[in-house]
């Protein structure tokens, strides 16, 4: 097809709608031009310009410029907004009418810097030049008869592209050239375009009536479709194009073909199809699109729009640029250029574009006039403080709680980074010293949040504001919420009674003062606190039940764990969990119930909660403070249901988010769980090299301390350091006891000194501590009531020991405890062997093994192995029983080894004889002692 030919030839393409209807007009070529733009032009970046959706401009065009009847003296105007595409619907109506044998005057804009305009003069007289070889006559009229001289030979189409730019004398000349051939019939026609279709409506009036009227109506080209953007993609990239991608596409062009074309230039030399590509192109499209001569306004309003942002509208848009003249006709034009919507926002890398190339001196001014219309108008506080941030300046009386005022709504909504920007930026222009330092309160009461060891520095120099009485009883109260955490006790208690001595009449202060009081006695139970300076029941429930439902059982919690009324724990601590979500308000809420069920021993009632508190992945707006604490409850949950390396897993991954000395006074807890798993993986050198480290003075001082201490006591017993765990042991016992605080859950003292007392002999008081720490527990199956009865069945007499052990396998069975279960299977088989029940023994010894083995159980295991052998007296050590004289001595030595369950084969391998042997014994001895059977035997030979 010729017309295709063409068009490829010159690196140009239609697209299939536009060839037929240009067919069918009689258009036998159409080549569209290049990009006219200088900024492309000049770097070689522009690409070969592709029609789309103009099929039917192009046939007007084709129908009104017919050569065959341009006699009538055509005049057409093809007008739309900026960036439509209206060059390149001209240049490719110019070259098909020249194909059509009619003489073509083009004339665009004759530069892109300083003031562009068109020069209808000069391209005529250079016309007239290569035709004739004449000189171009000066004066205007005779320009326009050499110029009508030409039209003996052809009709004259002048083409005037940015008719808006024509200058005067261009204007004249056309005047004159109608004028001088003085008549309708002039083989003249006129083709011009431009953004304001009322500067060509005005030269139309202008040059009647020598042009007919009979069709005025202007040629208007609009923004693409999303039809018409996919199929310049597939064009231009040679793929099909994906939704997504061009929905990204009319997203930031709004169909404009001028950033069409540029983001594809810079796809194209990116070498990239399945994306787009935002370049250098791109950006010289945006700027030279709003750099528009007749209106240099327009760059200013769009940068003002960008300010603006989502708080744009006219209103608004007129109160900050400077001279708001014509304001509503540059919008619409930026509207209908796709560029704009309808809302006044533009596409964050239009904006991003916009304000990169701003002025360094205009920018700063239209932001700070945007603030303050922002302010006026009553905006959100966060919209005011952006402008203020973009500005880098806030000198307005207004602005430093304006900002401080947005960084509480951005803390309400955990952007506590935008938070603590917005702080800082506050204090750099706060000219009032005790507004910067509730400022600078403030700022490292939420950068604790990010970081608690970061503002330990701060926060001393916040306790010498407060000693100087220059903060308020709110930030007195979270200032001692934020030492307790960090284990300063002694100073936790000097700003708490200074925040109860200031007056705090305010009903947020009574409440930060509330929260604090729970937290300080949760955390230090020892400590003389300072009485509350209001009761509770002058805080009433209206007064927090909106933002702090849970307040009023977080208070109680504290009194029920130091009271020892396990009963209320849970109910307690369920009400808080119910009420709260991982944000900063309730955290000291959330741990206090979790470590109350923990502290009572309440693995069940834990675990739906974590659960249902757990963040989802990749929710980065929940506190390191919350993800720590809900592994750490996490691990203690494994650590009882004896999964060692889920266990040790979830607290490594709480130390990898806060590591013990962001815990502060809490380190205790993640680095006592830890140790204790560690120690029944029999890792005891680990431990040790872990027991090494530094701790607080003050670490047990607070219950979460008496975790790590019980971890120490657990390592000393498992290596055999019995004196030292039994120290350890009463030491928990005796701060607990002080405090009046019953954790046996996660301190069960009475447990651990009953299992040291037993190694050491002394099983009566063993016995005793279990059956005490039975009395604290609800009869439901719990670990600790399966681990008490254990220990009570091992300090009972022979006799009724397997009765005990049995009861306390099925107790911790029921509640699933795989590392406390494979002891007490232990301690049964043992029972099993000693009273000779030896297949029950081996069968309970085999299962034992293999759930301490599964668990990773590894002190487990050793203390299974190790009690069931020495069970077992050593062949050599037998004695014969005076009470059978009638049994020889090899008989006796059989007889005992085959009551303390050894095999024929081990004790053929014993004596030295053959098992043949062993069984010949056996039935002697089965004879003269009158039993029927080995079970008889051990009985027999254990009540001896």
């Amino acid at each position: 097809m010729a017309l295709e030919s063409e068009g490829e030839a010159r690196g140009i393409a239609v697209d299939e709608e536009s060839l037929l209807l240009w067919e069918w007009s009689g258009v036998v070529c159409c080549p569209v031009c290049r990009c006219r733009r200088a900024g492309y032009a000049e770097k070689g970046a522009g690409g070969p310009v592709y029609l789309v959706e103009r099929g039917v401009q192009l046939a007007e065009l084709a129908d009104r410029l017919d050569p065959g009847a341009i006699g009538r003296c055509e005049f057409v105007v093809v007008s739309g907004p900026a960036g439509s595409g209206r060059s390149a619907l001209l240049a490719a109506s110019s070259e098909s009418a020249r194909k059509r044998g009619m003489r073509v005057l083009p004339v665009g804009r004759d530069g892109y810097g300083g003031t562009p305009r068109v020069d209808v003069v000069g391209a005529a007289g250079e016309l007239v030049r290569s035709i004739t070889g004449d000189v171009p006559a000066e004066d205007l009229g005779a320009l326009a008869k050499q110029l009508l001289a030409l039209t003996r030979s052809a009709p004259l189409l002048v083409v005037v592209d940015d008719v808006h730019l024509i200058d005067p004398d261009s204007y004249t000349l056309l005047r004159a050239l109608v004028s001088a051939y003085g008549a309708e019939t002039a083989p003249i026609a006129v083709l011009v375009s431009g953004t304001r279709h009322a500067a060509a409506c005005q030269l139309l009036k202008e040059l009647f009536p020598f042009f007919r009227r009979r069709r005025s109506r202007p040629i208007v080209t609009t923004p693409l479709t999303t039809v018409g953007m996919a199929e310049l993609v597939r064009m231009r990239l040679s793929v099909e194009p994906s939704a997504v991608l061009v929905e990204e596409l009319a997203a930031v062009t709004g169909g404009n073909v001028f950033l069409i074309q540029a983001v594809l230039d810079d796809t194209v030399a990116a070498g990239v199809t399945d994306s787009l590509v935002f370049g250098p192109v791109f950006t010289q499209a945006v700027l030279f699109g709003l750099h528009a001569p007749a209106c240099p306004q327009l760059v200013e309003v769009a940068q003002a729009i960008s300010v603006l942002g989502a708080s744009c509208d006219m209103e608004r848009l007129s109160r900050t640029v400077e001279e708001p003249r014509g304001l509503h006709r540059m919008v619409d034009g930026l509207i209908a250029s796709g560029v704009l919507s309808d809302e006044l926002t533009l596409h964050p890398r239009i904006r991003d574009v916009l304000l990169k190339s701003a002025d360094g001196t205009r920018l700063p001014l239209l932001q700070s006039r945007a603030a303050e219309v922002l302010y006026d108008d009553g905006a959100p506080a966060p919209e005011v403080a952006r402008q203020l941030l973009m500005n880098g300046s806030a000198p307005q009386p207004w602005a430093v709680a304006i900002l401080c005022e947005a960084a509480d709504q951005a803390t309400r909504s955990y952007r506590y980074q935008e938070a603590v920007s917005l702080l800082q930026f506050a204090s750099r222009w706060c000219s009032d010293h005790a507004t910067r330092v509730e400022i600078r309160a403030n700022l490292v009461d939420i950068s604790w949040w990010l970081d608690p060891t970061m503002v330990s520095r701060q926060l001393r120099s916040l306790l010498d504001s407060a000693r100087k009485g220059c903060l308020s009883s709110k930030w007195l109260a979270r200032l001692a919420r934020r030492l307790a955490w960090l284990g300063s006790v002694d100073e936790v208690e000097e700003v708490f009674g200074l925040a109860l001595d200031s007056p705090h009449e305010d009903l947020a202060t009574r409440i930060e003062l509330a929260i604090s009081d729970f937290w300080i006695a949760h955390l230090f139970p020892g400590a003389a606190r300072h009485a509350p300076h209001r009761g509770s029941d002058e805080l009433a429930p209206e007064m927090f039940v909106g933002d702090f439902p849970w307040l009023s059982s977080a208070r109680e919690l504290p009194a029920l764990l130091v009271a020892g009324k396990q009963d209320g724990v849970q109910l307690r601590a369920e009400e808080i969990l119910q009420q709260c979500r991982p944000n900063h308000t309730n955290l000291e809420a959330a741990q206090v119930a979790l470590f109350s069920l923990l502290a009572a021993g309440l693995p069940d009632a834990v675990r739906p909660w974590l659960a249902d508190l757990t963040p989802e992945h990749g929710d980065d707006t929940v506190l390191p403070q919350w993800r720590s604490m809900l592994y750490v409850a996490e691990g203690v949950g494994r650590l009882w249901q004896g999964d060692l390396p889920g266990a040790v897993e979830s607290v490594e991954r709480a130390l990898r988010l806060l590591d013990t000395q962001q815990w502060g006074a809490l380190a205790g807890l993640p680095r006592g769980i830890m140790l204790m798993a560690m120690t029944e993986q029999g890792r005891h050198q680990e431990v040790a090299d872990e027991l090494l480290r530094p701790i607080p003075p003050s670490f047990a001082r607070s219950p979460y301390g008496l975790v790590y201490l019980r971890a120490r006591g657990r390592h000393h017993l498992a290596t055999g350091g019995l004196q030292a765990a039994l120290a350890d042991f009463r030491s928990c016992r005796d701060i607990l006891a002080s405090w009046g605080m019953e954790l046996p859950g996660l301190v069960p003292w009475r447990l651990d000194l009953s299992e040291t007392l037993l190694l050491l002999g002394q099983q009566d008081e063993a016995r005793l501590l279990a059956e005490e720490h039975l009395s604290l527990l609800p009869e439901v199956p719990l670990r600790a009531r399966g681990t008490a009865l254990r220990l009570r069945a091992m300090a009972s007499p022979l006799s009724h020991r397997a009765a005990g052990l049995r009861e306390a396998v099925t107790v911790l069975e029921r509640c699933g405890d795989a590392l406390e279960l494979p002891r007490a299977l232990g301690a049964l088989a043992r029972a099993y062997q000693q009273t000779g029940k030896l297949a029950y023994g081996r069968r309970t010894l085999r299962r034992a093994k293999r759930l301490a083995e599964r668990s990773d159980g590894v002190w487990a295991l050793r203390e299974i192995s190790a009690a069931t052998v020495s069970s077992r007296t050593p062949p050599e050590l037998i004695a014969l029983p005076t009470e059978y004289p009638d049994l020889s001595v090899a008989e006796g030595r059989v007889a005992e080894l085959a009551a303390q369950g050894y095999t024929n084969r081990e004790i053929a391998d014993a004596l030295y004889v053959t098992v043949s042997t062993v069984e010949q014994h056996l039935t002697h001895i089965y004879r003269k002692m009158k039993i029927r059977g080995r079970s008889e035997l051990g009985s027999l030979v254990s009540s001896l």
